[in-house]
């Protein structure tokens, strides 16, 4: 028996599965996504990464009941392409906050992310009963944005030019979907 709340966990979807990140995924591979300018643009990371930083981020979820940290795996070749998460989980007011990195550049704008966020939303609110899940996003990530829209997020705040990103400042903006709205859009 294991003390990880989400040992055994995998969300199946058409063309990826979702499962717990583990410390095996720490593989080179992964290092060069995090050391990727173009990966890490929209990204809270920073500095040069190695296997060891991977590996001890990794295991800092490892066991925790407040975070969700999934690998998402295409089915095909069954390749890990990058990872969603829902962190921290606030279990009394029933939300969570959303993050994304499609590291593998192939994988993107391919609706591979919009899947992703589907599957672990539609995991959110049928199996732990949250009530809104919510995430932060920049004005100039547009694909993000478009992602976030299609999936049912909606802008809920503005912060005017808090992030200073590529030599400008650019707006934050905080986007929300509540567990009703995402069944009537899901039909779930």
């Amino acid at each position: 028996m294991t003390g990880d709340p989400w040992h055994g966990l995998r969300m199946e979807g058409h063309r990826l599965y979702l499962r717990p990140v583990r410390p095996e995924d720490a593989t080179q591979r992964y290092v060069e996504w995090l050391n990727d300018p173009q990966t890490t643009r929209f990204l809270e990371t920073s500095g040069r990464q190695t296997i060891k930083t991977v590996q001890e981020y990794i295991n800092r979820y490892q066991g925790r009941k407040d975070a969700l940290f999934l690998a998402i795996v295409l089915r095909e070749g069954d390749r890990h392409i990058g990872n969603v998460k829902l962190e921290p989980i606030d279990w009394h007011h029933r939300h969570a906050t959303l993050g994304i990195m499609i590291g593998e550049a192939s994988a993107r704008r391919r609706g591979i992310g919009t899947e992703a966020i589907v599957l672990l939303l539609g995991f959110a609110f049928e199996k732990l009963g949250l009530h809104r899940v919510s995430l932060g996003v920049t004005a100039d990530n547009v694909a993000a944005l478009r992602c976030y829209r299609k999936v049912g997020f909606v802008e809920e705040g503005r912060l005017r030019e808090s992030h200073w990103c590529g030599g400008h400042w650019v707006d934050g903006i905080w986007m929300g979907i509540l567990e009703h709205e995402f069944r009537a859009r899901h039909g779930r």
